[in-house]
């Protein structure tokens, strides 16, 4: 994922060498002259683009040259001096530091209240007075923006939508026939940081929320922007109310998300999954295509295809009934004999 600069600005003319020093490199090698033109997770890293690795098992897989990589003694054997690293301590600090540095909000005029003379809204769709519609937002055909809804620039909304009232929406890209509820929040930052002796340091999120077509989102949901890439909600999936998408999830189309649910950070959802109501999910879990996560479930390691889990930590559903089963039995007391 590159930077969206309808969201963003990078800075222009930075080389590697002024990163260094402005992030206290402890050591550059490679070529320093490299300019910073692009900020790019690892795994998708491109010339002279910006990356950061702390693990040196994934550093060894870096296949680019020309990169610029903020990275620690471990993983330094295994770069090659094509690319250029900045040394630290924290390369995950250090990343923060650096985009605190490099990325900014692009430039806009935010005007006043109301509907900026900017924004581009199709001759049929429906704004409320009272809703306020920022520079260069896009708004499609048909669509509905209710009561105290704010769109912040550069979000796309498309055709025949319905945003409801007090929605607020940024960072956003949102397709077509999509219903979002009253008071949920799409685009906020993530919940990223390191805490260091110094205290906490924020990881700045400068990825998108992406919401395909005929999506339904209930009122008071949280959906955050990714940090890197972006998080993305795939076609027809159903969302309850008071639910959280933390950064970076992926949800696979046509996937039903009961009230109550949380996701978090870098969850992988397959398409079609089922999750009842208050289900937990912890970082990084994948789970399968057509799982099933009972109401109150826990998850906290990948599920297969199909599985379907309940209890925390998840199990199989039956395993869980039967161990719900036996201890109901140890707990009766047995009927004394006469």
């Amino acid at each position: 994922m590159s930077i969206n600069t309808a969201f963003y600005q990078i800075a222009k003319n930075v080389t590697a060498a002024n990163l260094a020093k402005i992030i206290g490199a402890t050591d550059l090698c490679g070529p320093d002259q490299i300019v910073i033109s692009d900020i790019e997770p690892f795994d998708t890293a491109k010339p002279f683009s910006l990356i950061y690795q702390s693990d040196p098992d994934l550093a060894k897989t870096l296949a680019v040259e020309s990169a610029i990589l903020i990275t620690n003694e471990a993983c330094l054997p295994f770069i090659d001096r094509a690319n250029c690293c900045l040394v630290v301590a924290s390369p995950r600090v250090g990343f923060a530091h650096a985009l605190a540095h490099l990325v900014s909000a692009a430039p806009v005029d935010h005007g006043t209240a109301g509907i900026a003379p900017t924004a581009k809204i199709a001759n049929t769709s429906i704004i409320h007075p009272s809703a306020t519609i920022m520079p260069q937002v896009v708004i499609g055909a048909g669509t509905v923006i209710e009561a105290g809804a704010v769109l912040h620039a550069g979000v796309t909304v498309g055709d025949n939508c319905n945003i409801r009232s007090n929605s607020v929406l940024s960072h956003c890209l949102i397709g077509n026939g999509v219903d979002i509820g009253a008071g949920s929040v799409l685009g906020a930052a993530g919940f990223g940081f390191e805490m260091t002796d110094d205290g906490v340091v924020k990881l700045p999120h400068i990825g998108l929320v992406v919401i395909d077509d005929f999506v339904s989102i209930g009122s008071g949901c949280a959906i955050d922007r990714g940090s890197l890439g972006n998080t993305h909600i795939g076609a027809h999936v159903m969302m309850d109310n008071l639910c959280h998408i933390a950064h970076n999830v992926i949800i696979g189309a046509r996937s039903i998300i009961a009230g109550q649910c949380g996701i978090s950070g870098s969850v992988t959802v397959g398409q079609g999954v089922a999750m009842g109501g208050q289900v937990g999910i912890a970082p990084h879990v994948k789970i399968g295509d057509g799982a099933v996560l009972t109401a109150r479930s826990g998850v906290t390691k990948d599920i297969e295809c199909g599985d379907q889990v309940a209890g925390f930590p998840a199990m199989s559903k039956r395993q869980f009934w039967r161990e719900q089963a036996a201890l109901r039995r140890l707990a009766t007391p047995k009927a004394s004999k006469s």
